[in-house]
C-alpha cells in the first residue's frame, strides 16, 4: 500500500466525485484543499507516477452512444497468457484485462462501435495461439453505479 500525505488525501476524496472542468482545474482543487495550484498540481502527478490514479477522464455508458461492449472471458494457455494479455492491451477498444485464477483465467472488456468491429475484435483473441475459449458476455443489467474511496475520514462501522 502506498503512504498518502494528508493533501494526497484531501485531493483524491475531492476528484473522485468532484473534478473541477475549469481552465485551471489545479488552482480550484487547491483552493478546495488549502493548498497552492502547484502543490494540487505536483501531488496529482505523484500520485499518478505512483500507480495510485490510473486515468483522469469521464465516465461513460457505451449503449447510450451507441457502442457496443462486452464482458470477455478467455482460457488461456498459461505459457502464453502475458502475451495474449500484450495483445490484447494493443487494442485500442480493450478497456483493460486482467488474469483470474481459473479456468477462464484472462478478461477483458471491449467498447466498440459496431457489432461488427467486437465480433472482430474477439476474433483476433481467438486466434491468438494458446487460447482455447472466448465467452462474451454482455451485460443486461447495471448493478455497480459508483463506488468512492474515503480517504480523510475513518468510518467505525466499517471493517
Amino acid at each position: 500500500m502506498t503512504a498518502l500525505s494528508p493533501l494526497e488525501r484531501a485531493i483524491l476524496d475531492l476528484i473522485q466525485q468532484d473534478f473541477p472542468l475549469e481552465a485551471d482545474p489545479y488552482a480550484v482543487i487547491g483552493a478546495r484543499v488549502g493548498a497552492s495550484r502547484e502543490e494540487a498540481h505536483a501531488a496529482v502527478g505523484r500520485l499518478r507516477a505512483a500507480g495510485v490514479i490510473r486515468r483522469i477522464g469521464g465516465s461513460y455508458v457505451p449503449r447510450k452512444l451507441g457502442y457496443h461492449s462486452v464482458l470477455a472471458a478467455a482460457r488461456v494457455h498459461p505459457d502464453v497468457l502475458p502475451a495474449v494479455a500484450a495483445r490484447l492491451t494493443e487494442i485500442p477498444e480493450v478497456t483493460h484485462n486482467y488474469e483470474r485464477e481459473d479456468a477462464y483465467n484472462l478478461w477483458f472488456t471491449v467498447i466498440a462501435e459496431t457489432d461488427a468491429r467486437l465480433e472482430a475484435i474477439l476474433a483476433v483473441v481467438r486466434g491468438c495461439a494458446g487460447v482455447e475459449a472466448v465467452y462474451a458476455l454482455p451485460a443486461t443489467r447495471t448493478f455497480k453505479l459508483k463506488v468512492d474511496f474515503r480517504f480523510t475520514q475513518e468510518d467505525a462501522d466499517v471493517e
